[in-house]
Formats: C-alpha cells, structure tokens, sequence
C-alpha cells in the first residue's frame, strides 16, 4: 500500500524525535558534526511538493570535544523538504523566510547534545552537561559550483550552554556520472558562557577533578576541512561517506580538559529518497 507523504513525515518526525532523546545514542556535539553528518541529503520533491531522505550511519568521533579517544555512535541520515519553505534537515528545523538569486536565509531551531562525566575518565569530576534545545539563524548563498553558509545558535532550554556559530566555504558538484562532491573550509566559534561551560574549570570541577581552576573567553574555538562524497546507486538509493579534520584555537587550546587539539570524524551511511 502506498503511504501518504503526511504519514511518512509522520513517521520520521517520530523515529527523529526517540532518537533525539535517547542519551544512550551519543548525538553530535558540535555544529560541524551536524552539518557534516547530513548536509546535501535533499533532493528533489517526489511526492507532489515533498522531498524526503531518510537513512542510517556510523560514524568514528572524539569522546568528548577535546578529547583523544574515539568511539563509533549511529548516525542519522533525515532531510524533509516541504514545497522547498520548511524543513528537517542539518540545521534543524527551519523556514526558508527570504529566498532570492541564490540566498536562503531564515530561522531554525535545533538540538544540541551533552556531554557526560563518564564519557571518559578525563572527565571524570567535572559533572554532565545537559543537552539543549537551540534557537538562531542561518543563511546559505549559492553560486555556480559554490556556497557559502553560515549559522549562529543560542542554547535555549540550558542557556549556560552558551552561542555557537559556524561559518562554510563549499565546493558543491558532481564530479562523476554518479557522484556529488561536497569539500571545503570551515570556522566555528563560541561566547565565553559556550567556552566556560565545555572547556572551563569552576572551583567546584577542580577540587573534584584535580584539574586546574580554567576560565576561557569567546571567540574562534576551531577552524578545519570537510568533505562528503555521495554515491547515487538508482534514484532513490544513495551511500556516502564523510570526514572531517579541524585544529581547536584561542583560548580553548590551553584547556586542561583538551587532551588533543587535533579532532577527526569519519563515517559511512545509505539513504532512501522518496
């Protein structure tokens, strides 16, 4: 039987929000771990004005921001377009609010995952950070083979986590029959209450953890390269594969939770487009 688009949306808005909740999953941490996992899953509408991807992965990432132990945790692979206005996607859930020659722009609102104590032993003392739900902005401007793109969010449900934002310079084309390329620089940067809360040490964490008392600032927390290479089996089906590098700067490199300032991703995943 052949499902109404409101019921697979359905579905996956379902699926999306167990897995948002679930702290046994391990969400991305950091906004280039987002927008890496699910950048360029949206394809064109096949279901009247609907476009929709859904799909799973894995992907190889730090214990902890900082950190220089790896785990695998699942990746979710979900983009949901309606009549190219709403959607589900790596920023979250947005509106397409401005669209003119090439720029996109609007509000989003989004999801931010924790972190645990016991993560790793390095962190032990320290006590959790909450996951929050995000609110803020983002625009993306598109040329020829070219995009720019850029997003800022504040924690809302747990404002000590702090502003984070992210800017990307993209090459985005096919470079075969069947591939599309997604490569290119990145800048993320933080507030002092961003920086305080994942890398500082209160009084309180020092005596607990015997690491020293630190208190960072704001401003650039990392800068790095990114690439997403997708493979379109048929037209529906679609396997790709990412990884990314970037170098923790400013303040936050001299952290005594940072025991590598060097941070890596890589992951694998398949997707379905109806």
């Amino acid at each position: 039987m052949k499902l109404e688009p409101f019921r697979i949306v359905s579905a996956a808005l379902f699926a999306v929000g167990v897995w948002s909740l679930s702290p046994a999953t391990g969400r991305a941490q950091t906004l280039q771990e987002e927008l890496l996992e699910q950048q360029g899953l949206t394809g064109e509408p096949t279901l009247g004005k609907w476009s929709i991807t859904l799909g799973a992965g894995v992907a190889e990432v730090p214990d902890y921001p900082g950190g220089d132990r790896y785990r695998v945790r699942p990746v979710p692979l979900v983009s949901i377009e309606y009549d190219k206005l709403v959607f589900l996607g790596p920023y979250g859930l947005g509106l397409n609010a401005i669209q003119w020659n090439g720029l996109r722009a609007g509000p989003i609102l989004g999801f931010e995952g924790g972190r645990r104590q016991d993560d790793d032993p390095h962190l032990n003392g320290l006590g959790d950070i909450s996951p929050s739900l995000t609110g803020g902005v983002f625009a993306t401007y598109r040329f020829s083979s070219f995009q720019v793109s850029g997003t800022v969010r504040q924690a809302i449900t747990h404002t000590e986590n702090g502003l984070t934002g992210l800017l990307q310079f993209d090459y985005r084309g096919r470079i075969a029959d069947r591939f599309e390329l997604i490569a290119g620089p990145d800048v993320e940067f933080a507030d002092g209450a961003y920086d305080r809360t994942w890398f500082g040490v209160s009084p309180g964490q020092s005596a607990q953890s015997g690491l020293p008392v630190f208190s960072p600032g704001g401003g650039v927390k990392d800068a790095g390269l990114h690439a997403i290479l997708t493979y379109y089996y048929t037209q529906h089906v679609l396997l790709r594969g990412f990884a990314g590098v970037k170098e923790l700067t400013g303040d936050i490199a001299g952290s005594p939770i940072v025991q590598s300032k060097t941070q890596g991703l890589v992951g694998l995943g398949a997707a379905y487009h109806f």
